[in-house]
Formats: C-alpha cells, structure tokens, sequence
C-alpha cells in the first residue's frame, strides 16, 4: 500500500499532516481517539479510517452534523487520493505523502503547525517526534511511527499489542469478549449508555461511557442527558447449569471521579419464574486499567446469564472504560441456600443478592429480591431508575435459619428494602407491643412486627426494636423499606395456626348459640394476636361478616320502624325503636355496633318522639280532669274535687 497521510486544512491543528497506516484511525472530539479535533461541530467519536485490502475506507460513526465530501453527506466511502472530506466544520484532506502538504511543492520539506499539546496525550514526545520525522524523513518515518505505536500507547500505561486479549475458555465470542465493536451488546440499556470507541486496555477499542454535549448554538453547550450513569449489557444471555460457579471478569479504567462495576445477571428463561439475582464488584473508580472479577454460583431453577457494565459520571469530564471481557467456568462457590423444614420454603441466590422462594409453584415468590434504601448520593439517579445492587455498595447478606424461620443481616449497609410480588401487599398488617392493625400500602409508620403475603407466601419480618418502615408499589411489585440491616422472617406460623383455628372454631359456636357479640370479640383476638394463617383469616373474616350483615339487618329493620312511626304518630312504634336499640347493644357490645354513634341518634329520636306523644296526651288528660274538678265542686263533693286535683298535681302537673 502506499504512504498515504491526513492533513488537516483548518481550524486550529491547521497545517498538521497525520500518517494513515494498516491500523483503524478514530477521529472526533473525544480525547480517546487516534485525531483529535477540537471542533464543536465533531462529534464525540465522529468517523473511522480503516483499512479494507489494498484500500482504505472512511465510515461515519453516526455522527450528528455528518461527514461531507464535495457538499454530499455521506456513510462511508472509499478514499482516494486528493479527496478533501468535511468533518464537523473541519476540512481534512487524503493525500499521498509524496504529494507535499497542500500549497508547498511535494519537493520542499516544509510543514504545517503541529500542536503537541495534543499528541502528548496522545502519544507524548515520542509522538510528536514521530511526526517530525515522518514528515522530514518521508515513508521512512512512518515505519519507524508505526513501530512506536505499537509499543506505546494509550495515557493508562503502554500498550503492548494490538491484538485483543484472549482468554481460555471465554463463554463469550471473540467480538464480544474483546469489546472491539458492539457487536454482540446492548450498550445503552439505560442511563447514558456505552460507545465502541474508548482508549483499549487491548486490541483497538474499548466500550466506553461519558458525556455528549448538545450542538454549539451561539450559547453554553449543554449535556445532552440527564442521566448521571450508564448501563450496558449482553445481548443475548448465556447458557448455564445450576449449582456451576462462573467467573466473570474485565479491565476496567475511570477518569474525572468515574466509577464503574462489573455484574453478572443470572436467572431463569422461563417467565413463570420471577426470581432475578445480581452480583458484581463493587463501585469503584480506577486511574489505570485494572482487571476486575466477580463469582457467581447459579441458583436452583436458573439457567441464564448476563454480563452487566455500569458506571457513575458525577460530571462532564468523567470516563467510565471497560474492556476485554469474559465468562469462564469456576471460581469460589459463593451459593446461599437455607431450605426451611417447617414452612417448606427455601432462600437461595449468590454474593448479596438473595430471594426466597415458597411452596406454591403457581405463587413462588415470597421475597423476590433485597436492595439497597438508602445509597451515596452519586447513586441517587441510578438508585431511583432501579439500577442499583447490593454489590454496588460493596454489601454482603447473610441468612442464617433461625426457629420458624430466616435471620437476614446485611454488612455494610444500615438500612434495606425487602422486594415482594404486588399482592404482598393486600395481607398488610403492622405491630408494635400491642395489637396487629391495618396500615396503607404506601405508608410510613414505625413497628417491631409487619405481617404480609398470603396462603404460602405469608411471612412476617420481626426487628429487635421499634423500626420506621415505609412502603411503595409499582412495576407488579410491592417494595418495603427497613431502617435497619438486620431482621428475622418468620415463615413457620404452627403454633399461631393452631390457636387462630381455635379462635374460630369458638367463634362459630357462641354465635349458633344467640351470642353474636361473644362470636366477634373472639374473632378480634384472632385480627389483634394471631392474624398469620391466611386460611384462618379468611374463615375469620367471613364469619365477621356474615355476624356484622345480621347487625345491619337488625338496624335497618329500626330504621323503619322509626319511620313508620312518624308517620302514624303511634307510641307503640317509637317505644319499640326505644327499647329494640337498647337489645341491639345488649347483644353485641357497644364495642362491636358498627354504627354506635348512628344507632344511639337512632334511639334518641325515638324517645324524643315518645315524649311528644306523651306530652300531647297527657295535656288531654289533664283539660278533662280540670273540667272533672270543677264539676265536683259545684255540686258540693268538695273530696271527690280533692281526689282529682291531687291526681292532676301528682301525675299531670306541668306534662
């Protein structure tokens, strides 16, 4: 091939002529690339040259103002000596070397402006030496300039190869593994997401994540996103076998206050199993390109994995780089796996990420996951978006079995989140010292006991102390959070069980009985102290129901009965309301009258309204005793007078 060479036209490397080699030359505005351009026009990484046979070919990289020739905007074309392409705004033109820079005789040694400020970072004095000799001493140069490229390198430590690192045994293909294209990965799966076109640990390229800035539009540039981290992923998961312990690795690099972890993802293929465990190192930040590993054991009933990069940007100059990835099988065993006699269930996962799994095939999941509450403030976005682990933290679980059920301590964090199915929540319930009541779903509220769940996936958390909890649902799941890194879940309910069957079963009893209201205090000894068999609460609550529908049966039959006797004005009616309330409350207990309030206003009518009935009929009586007693005394029966007026005085005196 000949020598051929890059010379840029304008802007302020003006007059610089670059070798083209055998080698991919990354152009943009981003410091990683091979030429640098400090154009705001230029994309990040904006276009490559690379070599194809005996040609060479320029490939935009998507950039967003284009790569021109001659006005066209173009995706790729194959160069040809003379061919003057506009990059951004910069003009940069392809020429043989012999030609001689442009207006100078190809002749004359004469040369442009070089900025070594820029090829130090590229490359230090060497590069810039290279240069020099390039141009002075023609094709010679560009030898002697390739053979140093290979043996110098990126700013992170000298690059000994060109070649990307192999790795025995890697589950991933050589594309994917070597990170040279993106081939094989899902880059932007959220935040900022990764680019094929960082600074290698080896090979030619690494993924890298950092900042775009908006377009220059006669104002401060702006970040395009608002995101503060960037996640990446495999694109397609790998086959695994239970009970296997894998070790995925990688090299990783930061700079400007970056940090990044590497994960793996591990799960089951099928749908109907919602349990997802995530593992990785923890965030950290790296100056110099160091390799980085993390060991899972794959879980019972999971099959797939993941390979998971993500990394924090707390500011726009903040890189995140990673490069030369793998999969390998073994490593040390890290599975957790606690099955539980007595309730039959089991907590199993890896690292610190743990689950715990019921009897109920078509309900599996009793806690599907623990997080993170309370992060770092540079995890605040991630956090939210719901990318955060454990392992981010550098957090370790422990589970241990305890009587009934699982002792779950986390080291290295003070606080947790407890992730359940959505229907978690419908079974809500919270205790401190006394009585279980009812909370809302979304509630912050402070509780020694927090009962949740259903049938097989009842299960209650049980702190040391009074401890603030709050919870939240969304996505088909309910979250709760613990301001505490140690709790017990209780899962085994026998002892509870039995006397909650008893309580029932006493219930049903006094209420055959005619003793409604001894039926629902023993029922509220059930809601108040043992509320965790689901199957007893649900007996419990229709029997409840069932005693409270003939309670508003009976006030409703009150209710028109009052009516009715307004109607008619009858005392009979009024006294019945009267003295039916008084029944009503003898039978249930004022403490078990849905509606007291309602009821007693009820009864208070009634008696008010008797005693208008009373007062108008005694008012009768006592008009026509009057006339009696006045009778008596004109025909002279002056003790009959005194046996009626003594009864007025004694009976209807002011009625």
């Amino acid at each position: 091939m000949a020598n051929y060479v890059l010379e840029i036209l304008d802007g302020d490397r003006a007059g610089e002529v670059l070798p083209v080699g055998d080698s991919i030359i990354r152009i943009g505005r981003k410091a990683g690339n091979d030429i640098v351009l400090n154009d705001e026009k230029t994309s990040g990484v904006h276009c490559e040259i690379l070599p194809e046979g005996d040609r060479l070919v320029l490939k935009d990289l998507g950039s967003t103002n284009g790569t021109f020739l001659d006005g066209k905007r173009l995706n790729e074309l194959v160069l040809t000596p003379g061919d003057v392409v506009t990059i951004g705004r910069t003009k940069v033109k392809f020429r043989d070397q012999a030609e001689g820079p442009a207006g100078t005789d190809a002749g004359e040694f004469a040369m442009g402006t070089i900025d070594a400020g820029r090829l130090q970072k590229r490359g230090g004095s060497i590069g810039l030496i290279a240069v020099l000799l390039l141009v002075v001493a023609g094709g010679g140069g560009w030898y002697w300039w390739d053979g140093q490229q290979q043996s110098t390198g990126n700013p992170a430590g000298p690059k000994v190869d060109a070649t990307p690192l192999a790795v025995s045994g890697n589950r991933l293909s050589g594309a994917s593994g070597s990170c040279e294209s993106g081939e094989g990965w899902a880059l932007r799966v959220a935040g900022i997401g990764f680019r094929p076109d960082g600074e290698p640990n080896s090979g030619l390229s690494s993924f890298t994540a950092y900042f775009e800035e908006d377009e220059d539009d006669g104002e401060a540039k702006s970040i395009k996103s608002d995101a503060d981290f960037a996640v990446m992923q495999l694109a397609e998961p790998i086959e695994v076998f239970a009970g296997r312990s894998l070790t995925v690795t990688g090299h990783c690099r930061t700079l400007g206050g970056a940090q990044i972890a590497v994960r793996a993802r591990v799960f089951a293929s099928s749908e109907d199993v919602p349990f997802r465990f995530c593992h990785g190192t923890k965030m950290a930040a790296y100056a110099d390109w160091q390799r980085v590993e993390t060991t899972v054991t794959v879980p019972a009933g999971c099959d797939r994995l993941l390979v998971e990069v993500v990394a924090l940007l707390p500011n726009k100059d903040a890189e995140a780089l990673v490069d030369d990835l793998a999969v390998v099988e073994g490593g040390t065993a890290n599975g957790i796996n606690v099955a539980l006699k007595e309730s039959g269930q089991t907590a199993f996962g890896f690292g610190s990420s743990v689950a715990v799994r019921s009897t109920d095939k078509s309900n599996p999941g009793t806690v599907l996951a623990i997080e993170p509450d309370a992060v770092p403030a540079s995890m605040a976005r991630m956090h939210k978006a719901g990318h955060c682990v454990l392992s981010d933290l550098g957090v370790s679980v422990a589970c241990t079995e305890v009587d009934g059920g699982l002792e779950i301590a986390l080291t290295g964090a003070d606080t947790m989140r407890f992730v359940m199915p959505s229907d978690a929540a419908g079974g809500l319930l919270m205790a401190d010292d006394g009585a279980f009541a009812s909370v809302a779903v979304e509630a912050q509220a402070a509780a020694k006991k927090v009962l949740f769940g259903s049938h097989a996936t009842r299960a209650m958390l049980q702190f040391e102390g009074q401890t603030n909890g709050r919870g939240e649902t969304g996505n088909g799941r309910y979250r709760f959070a613990v301001a505490t890194n140690k709790a017990t879940l209780l899962l085994g309910f026998r002892a509870e069980r039995q006397q909650a069957g008893s309580h029932v079963r006493t219930a049903e009893s006094v209420r055959a009985e005619g003793r409604p209201g001894h039926a629902l205090d023993e029922l509220s000894k059930l809601f108040q102290n043992v509320p965790m068999d689901s199957e007893a609460l649900a007996k419990a609550n229709n029997l409840r129901r069932e005693i409270l529908e003939a309670q508003s049966t009976q006030v409703a039959t009150l209710q028109r009965d009052l009516e009715e006797a307004e109607f008619f004005t009858t005392r009979g009616g009024f006294d019945r309301v009267a003295s039916g309330v008084d029944e009503l409350i003898a039978l249930y207990g004022e403490h078990n009258v849905e509606d007291l309030a309602g009821v007693l206003a009820l009864q208070a009518k009634a008696k008010e309204r008797l005693v208008a009935v009373d007062q108008a009929t005694y008012e009768v009586q006592r008009t026509r005793l009057i006339a009696l007693a006045e009778a008596f005394s004109s025909v002279q029966q002056p003790a009959l007078k005194k046996l009626v007026t003594d009864y007025i005085a004694r009976h209807l005196n002011g009625k």
